[in-house]
């Protein structure tokens, strides 16, 4: 039996109200080389039943009796691809219909790109997320936040095998967050410069409800990132840190300002003698997030 080229991963859970349009955004691809994997997660709503309404034949329906969690329904996910290439979608966003092609063409004529994103555009009203595009900008803007977006991401399915890489438990509502940090540093990263998702915004949604936890777990990422540079950082450093990558540092106190600059050069010696990040990149982000603090930064992504 001839195996498919991508293996689409969908986690669901109490997604009624969007799953029938997800799931038909992915039929729908005009690349249609691929099975869909839908693992329905225990819902208490009508979502499977929702799900049971599709008769497509590439679609791989797996029913778990309770709730088991994203990370561990991901998981299991990736142990039954058998594709050469796995793409994520979430059950309440909507694929652009050419999403799957121009990322199987990338990724074919790219073999040293091992995950690959795009951009996305907020569903209500057509306004684009900008993210950076290659390799060192994504791996140097993620030191702050995930310049992957996870319903975009397609991976080479032998880079996760190979190197026995699973989403980690121990960073709930931030598991994407820590593998992109750990693949980055195993294979390429990339983004497409155009739009393959359309995200919706509602309550229900995980970045919604778990904010907190969501939190804690991105804060230990970004200590795992700063230890690998040999830095393990002050309260008061990580949150000039995070002021920083959101571009909130207060140029107009010249103390806090001036904390800031000696943060940043701090960054830049501890990479220079443990080669994290590409030098050059690194403080091209780092200017950037000063010269952008207060300020809208619009195009702050264009040499990425």
């Amino acid at each position: 039996m001839k195996l498919p080229k991508v293996t689409v991963l969908i986690s669901s859970y109490n997604s009624s109200g969007y799953i029938q349009a997800a799931v038909q955004s992915i039929l729908d691809q005009t690349f249609e080389d691929f099975e869909l994997v839908i693992i329905d997660d225990g819902s208490t709503d009508d979502t499977l039943a929702q799900l049971q309404q599709f008769k497509d034949p590439r679609i791989r329906l797996i029913i778990h009796e309770h709730n088991q969690g994203l990370i561990r329904s991901l998981n299991e996910g990736i142990e039954m691809a058998t594709g050469k290439y796995i793409a994520r979608m979430d059950a309440d966003d909507i694929a652009v219909l050419d999403r799957f092609e121009h990322q199987v063409a990338f990724l074919d004529a790219n073999p040293q790109v091992g995950v690959l994103g795009g951009l996305m555009a907020w569903l209500h009203n057509n306004v684009l997320i900008p993210k950076p595009i290659t390799h060192h900008g994504i791996r140097c803007w993620q030191m702050f936040h995930t310049s992957l977006c996870h319903p975009t991401i397609m991976m080479r399915t032998s880079v996760l095998h190979d190197h026995g890489i699973r989403y980690d438990q121990q960073y709930p509502h931030a598991e994407d967050y820590e593998l992109w940090d750990r693949l980055g540093r195993l294979t390429q990263l990339a983004n497409l410069p155009q739009c393959v998702h359309y995200y919706r915004a509602h309550d229900g949604q995980v970045s919604r409800q778990h904010v907190l936890l969501q939190e804690q777990s991105a804060k230990k990422v970004h200590y795992n990132q700063l230890h690998s540079m040999g830095i393990t950082p002050t309260e008061e450093e990580y949150d000039i840190h995070m002021q920083l990558g959101h571009f909130q540092v207060p140029v107009y106190k010249s103390e806090a300002y001036h904390k800031a600059i000696d943060w940043v050069s701090k960054l830049i010696l501890n990479n220079h003698y443990s080669q994290v990040y590409d030098a050059k990149q690194l403080e091209s982000v780092l200017t950037r997030c000063l010269t952008y603090s207060g300020k809208i930064p619009e195009g702050v992504y264009e040499k990425d």
